[in-house]
């Protein structure tokens, strides 16, 4: 097992599950993984859900929002990506073509943080580290280890991302004919892909 201790800048660093049932998605996330989950009031009946694995956080779920159900937004998971500088990140993403859709934001002291939709519809967060680095395990069976972005738009995604965070863009070619898929690389790690539209 690897602990972490910080991510860098344009690694996915948290993944947040939004829920209509947290109940059932506890009793789901820890049969399947092997989590625990500990529960932090948020409010009178409402509670955030840390995911641990071998006592170390990976992962949390919250239920959904009023606000959110009634603006359509479904059960999902949002994916954090490690940022120096979430105030900045957030403008550069709305010059690109994003659209901030919560505007950088204090969580106590745990971090900041911004919610962005790319060009093509995905949504991500940005997350600058306070207290708190995010997902602390890594190469570790039930540990998060790779994201894909599906999306009609292949190359406008490439050049947003790439510009955002620097992520490296890797087309596969080891397939005969090519897949199509694209690798992301930030820095030395690849941490993910986006697979043909």
């Amino acid at each position: 097992m690897t602990t972490i201790d910080k991510h860098p800048p344009g690694a996915f660093c948290w993944i947040e599950l939004a829920t209509t049932d947290q109940p059932a998605a506890k009793n789901f996330y820890t049969s399947v993984f092997g989590w625990t989950a500990n529960d932090a009031p948020m409010g009178p009946d409402d509670f955030y859900t840390i995911f641990k694995l071998q006592d170390r956080n990976v992962a949390a779920g919250y239920t959904l929002r009023p606000e959110q159900k009634s603006q359509g937004v479904p059960p999902h998971w949002m994916l954090y990506i490690a940022d120096e500088n979430a105030d900045a990140s957030a403008k550069k993403a709305a010059q690109l073509g994003g659209k901030v859709l919560a505007e950088p934001f204090d969580v106590f002291d745990a971090g900041r943080m911004a919610v962005i939709q790319d060009p093509t519809g995905a949504v991500f967060s940005i997350w600058q580290p306070k207290t708190s680095q995010g997902i602390r395990v890594k190469n570790e069976e039930g540990a998060f280890c790779w994201a894909d972005l599906s999306t009609a738009d292949p190359t406008r995604a490439r050049e947003f991302y790439s510009r955002l965070f620097g992520w490296q863009m890797i087309e596969d070619t080891d397939d005969k004919p090519a897949s199509g898929y694209i690798h992301i690389k930030n820095g030395e790690d690849f941490i993910g892909g986006i697979p043909p539209a």
